[in-house]
């Protein structure tokens, strides 16, 4: 066994050098950190006692400029909002042009459209043809595009008359969009 051991902390000069050091540093921080916050404080109770005015003219310019940028403000928020209701509404709303078109290119060129009109909910076409087979091929379009679901959801016939006078067959359709 050692007898050499020493327990005791051993100090030595240079130790107590570096000490004495972080002391005098600290000391100095904290007396550089009062002595600049004293005197930025010094330095505004001062140009506040001699003239405040342009301090005062300062801030009420900065009022104006911030009430008149206000009124833009509120004026864009309710602009913002309008587009944003008004894209809103386009989104929700069916492209008409689409259906039109999509039910046009489904007519047989035998087939002449009378009357063709187009709502939001509903389509009714009005046609005639001295063809049964044109108006056949009319009505199995439209079904192919109520079971594919292309369109329009459903097809309901609300006349098929023959037209001696002109000899030709009138047919008269109503699809649910």
């Amino acid at each position: 066994m050692s007898t050499d051991i020493n327990l005791l902390l051993v100090t030595d000069e240079e130790s107590l050098k570096r000490k004495k050091r972080v002391r005098i540093l600290n000391f100095a921080a904290a007396a550089s950190l009062i002595g600049v916050g004293l005197a930025s404080l010094g330095v505004f109770l001062l140009i506040r006692a001699i003239d405040p005015s342009p301090i005062l003219a300062e801030q009420k310019d900065v009022l104006g400029k911030m009430s008149q940028l206000e009124n833009r403000q509120a004026k864009l928020f309710i602009l913002n909002n309008r587009v944003e209701n008004i894209d809103k509404v386009l989104k929700i709303r069916k492209d008409l042009s689409k259906v039109t078109s999509g039910l046009l290119a489904k007519i047989p060129s035998d087939l002449s459209i009378d009357d063709f009109e187009v709502n939001d909910k509903s389509v009714i076409m009005t046609g005639q043809s001295r063809s049964l087979s044109a108006i056949g091929e009319f009505i199995n379009n439209l079904t192919d595009m109520v079971y594919k679901k292309e369109i329009i959801k459903s097809l309901t016939i609300n006349s098929l008359a023959l037209d001696e006078s002109r000899n030709s067959y009138r047919i008269s359709v109503k699809s649910e969009l």
